[in-house]
């Protein structure tokens, strides 16, 4: 009873991982003339004051900041899937930060090719490398936690 209660454990731990994996593909099939219209470059409300260029004493409000959403939603549904994968992996061996990696990068590359193929987008490479580094960020992070974990497991175990 106690294998079958790990397995199951260690499976679930894979849920948020698989669970990103699906939106991150979601996301990829929804056409480009739909992406442009919803979330692509939505300015924020805040602008910017800088000084002015005729009267450096008086400060004046520039254009609004604007973001592209979609690059912001690569980056953060990447380091989701690398934190997530490490979480899944994480007792597994000294390999499993290289492997989340691994992983990571192979679905970026996969989730691009599928671009191709969805009406109004596009495969990039700028894409790729910036949901790899998205993905290495989530995987550096979560190793943070693991290692602040183990080093509270180890202060908190009794002396003999």
């Amino acid at each position: 009873m106690l294998i079958f209660y790990n397995r199951y454990r260690a499976g679930l731990r894979w849920l948020p991982a698989f669970c990103f994996a699906v939106a991150i593909f979601i996301f990829s099939t929804v056409p480009g003339n739909e992406v442009h219209k919803s979330y692509h470059n939505l300015e924020i409300s805040a602008q910017t004051i800088s000084p002015s260029s005729a009267n450096p004493t008086q400060l004046a409000v520039t254009n609004p900041v604007t973001i592209d959403w979609l690059k912001a939603a690569h980056g953060i549904g990447y380091f989701c899937l690398g934190f997530s994968i490490l979480y899944a992996l994480s007792s597994q061996s000294r390999w499993s930060p290289s492997i989340a990696f691994v992983l990571c990068c192979l679905y970026s590359i996969t989730d691009e090719f599928h671009q191709m193929f969805t009406p109004g987008r596009s495969a990039s490479a700028q894409d790729i490398l910036l949901d790899t580094l998205a993905a290495l960020i989530g995987v550096t992070i979560m190793l943070g936690v693991m290692a602040t974990k183990e080093f509270f497991n180890q202060k908190q175990a009794p002396v003999d």
